[in-house]
């Protein structure tokens, strides 16, 4: 890397955005990034690019000097993406995020210069940030009518077909409770052990481990290539071997032999898919009684990293490596987003 360095610095004395994206993008892949994750870098920095190019060259300028980038077209740049794009502050934030990492970068890596040393990051926030996880009340309002579906002794008319007269009635029972307890284990292995849905989906019976002392989830495949092993919470424990009484009425009658390995499965046997148990956790929200309707799988882990801060305030290392970041300020969120703890510590002031 360092060859490259000096390459892409010291070439003409000039460096362009163009180049220094590539450089960006080629040290986040020698970090272990994933390929959808630096393609989305891509995708956001060159729309910066072609943006800056334009404002400084011209409508036909495809790229710009890095030099010539400054505090002010990043704040150009913000407004363009709310008033000329349309984009919602979550997707400006992500953008403005991706952009973050990329000056901060150059500069330790090239040192050169990081406009974002001169804004003020206040003005970029347009409003109170809202709650993105859930309280354990809210929690419980979510998985309670779950895990009720889960061993109910008829389907509910929403989800029946045929009455108690269809021959095909206690089969479609059968199935009905192993997708609820399915969706109730899912869900909790987000909020209780704070699994990402990527994570969650590509579990296997032989990442679950109930021996008595050592019951815990191994994440073998988790974001970066990194494995991690989290402890089984007594509430995910007991979803857990309600969801694994019920899985094989998932599996084709015939192929128990050859049943698909991973852990969550869908109505044909096969793994679950990240869109099925979106589509799933957006419909149980919308059947609940909790005011979260822009609920995000990802809110659930981040419902984790909360609650845990709130039982045991200050272990931040702790809950880096529980939740598989590298990076401490990672979780420091999660140390800050309980309002009422907030407002405790200052009435001790």
């Amino acid at each position: 890397m360092a060859e490259t360095e000096e390459k892409v610095g010291a070439e003409s004395g000039q460096l362009y955005l163009g180049d220094a994206i590539h450089f960006f993008l080629s040290a986040k892949r020698a970090g272990g990034r994933s390929r959808r994750t630096v393609e989305d870098y891509r995708k956001k920095l060159e729309l910066f690019q072609r943006w800056v190019a334009r404002r400084l060259g011209g409508e036909d300028a495809v790229d710009a000097p890095y030099t010539d980038v400054g505090a002010d077209e990043v704040e150009a740049y913000v407004v363009h993406l709310r008033d000329g794009r349309g984009m919602a502050d979550s997707s400006r934030k992500n953008h403005l995020a991706v952009l973050k990492s990329f000056f901060e970068t150059l500069r330790r890596r090239l040192k050169v210069g990081n406009p974002f040393e001169d804004l003020d990051e206040v003005r970029f926030r347009q409003r109170a940030p809202k709650r993105s996880y859930l309280t354990k009340r809210e929690a419980e309002m979510l998985l309670s009518p779950i895990a009720r579906l889960a061993t109910a002794d008829t389907i509910p008319s929403n989800d029946a077909d045929g009455g108690v007269a269809d021959p095909g009635a206690a089969r479609k029972l059968a199935v009905a409770r192993a997708l609820a307890a399915r969706d109730h284990a899912a869900f909790s292995a987000m909020a209780y052990a704070g699994l990402r849905i990527e994570e969650t989906t590509a579990l296997t019976l032989e990442d679950l481990s109930f021996a008595r002392g050592v019951e815990e989830v191994r994440v073998a495949r988790g974001k970066g290539n990194k494995e991690r092993v989290v402890p089984m919470s007594p509430k995910l424990r007991k979803s857990l071997r309600r969801y694994l009484g019920l899985r094989d009425e998932l599996v084709p009658a015939g192929e128990a032999g050859e049943a698909d390995p991973h852990l969550f499965l869908n109505e044909k046997g096969a793994r679950v898919t990240e869109n099925t148990l979106r589509r799933r956790l957006y419909k149980w929200v919308r059947q609940s009684s909790i005011k979260k309707a822009d609920l995000k799988p990802h809110d659930l882990r981040r419902t984790f990293g909360t609650w845990y801060l709130q039982e045991n305030p200050g272990q931040v290392r702790e809950l880096a490596e529980l939740m598989g970041h590298s990076d401490l300020s990672q979780v420091m969120k999660y140390a800050l987003s309980d309002e009422k703890r907030a407002r405790a510590g200052v009435a001790k002031l």
